[in-house]
């Protein structure tokens, strides 16, 4: 099983915080629901599974890290999410320190080899040399992910080649959200963004006299919209739509912003 393959993006978040064990159970369960991956699986029913593993005996196996797993008759695959939680919390780690890096696996109960092929996985490589470190300096989701994948085998490819990349397009007609749309841009680290200006169709059509009395932008309704134009990884893109439409609800159904992503035939300098 290739770990690249279960480490999913929204499932990262380099700014955890909580202030018991408990309460980390609870966030982390809330995390992973973040993917499609465990559709079928609610944050409810996750969080009685790994509290349920951390009854039988602590998952923080010391020097800031935790592995809380559980296994879920309804999950359909693996996923695995980071946490990193820089001030730590007590976690009842083997040598008594705070856990300030936490690895969630979730899986099948019909796959326990797979299960535990990952925690060997996992555990290796935190054991690395200055693994933990690096993941404790990451600012963005992003940076978390790319990270821990760097370090997870020898075998994984980098997973920024030019052939992954894909160019995103999102066109936003509602110009108040566009300080939604830049936090979640530096939650996840992508800065290299460009905005291009442009007007809508309506507006040129106002100015034709044949069309003048259809289009009223009196109202407050502005004629002019953005579009931000970013080289993306094909491997964040549904990361990146799960978050924006946790802030706007169903992209399908909301008229303040579309997206669309595009192959790239050629890119150079870009």
């Amino acid at each position: 099983m290739n770990i690249s393959d279960v480490v999913k993006l929204e499932c990262c978040e380099v700014n955890f915080s909580a202030k018991t064990k408990d309460e980390v159970l609870k966030k982390l369960s809330a995390l992973l629901t973040k993917t499609s991956d465990l559709k079928n699986c609610n944050a409810e029913k996750i969080y009685a599974a790994l509290k349920k593993r951390e009854d039988q005996g602590s998952t923080g196996f010391g020097k800031g890290i935790a592995i809380p797993h559980c296994q879920l008759e309804k999950a359909e695959k693996f996923v695995i999410g980071i946490a990193v939680c820089k001030k730590g919390v007590e976690f009842e780690c083997l040598d008594k320190k705070k856990a300030k890096i936490f690895i969630t696996i979730v899986g099948p109960t019909t796959n326990r080899s797979g299960h535990l092929q990952l925690l060997a996985k996992v555990s290796r490589i935190l054991k690395e040399p200055g693994v933990m470190d690096e993941l404790l300096k990451a600012t963005s989701k992003i940076g978390l992910y790319e990270d821990f994948l760097r370090n997870a085998s020898e075998d994984v490819k980098d997973i920024s080649q030019k052939e992954k990349d894909k160019l995103m397009l999102m066109i936003v007609k509602d110009d108040e959200i566009m300080q939604d749309i830049s936090e979640l841009f530096i939650e996840y680290g992508i800065q290299d963004a460009t905005i291009l200006e442009s007007q809508k169709m309506e507006n040129l059509l106002s100015n034709v006299p044949l069309f003048l009395g259809f289009f009223d932008f009196t109202g407050g309704k502005s004629p002019y919209s953005k579009i931000i134009m970013l080289k993306i990884n094909k491997e964040y893109i549904h990361a990146i739509v799960k978050g924006l439409e946790d802030i706007f609800g169903d992209l399908d159904y909301y008229t303040g912003l579309s997206i669309m992503v595009l192959d790239m035939f050629y890119a150079k300098g870009f």
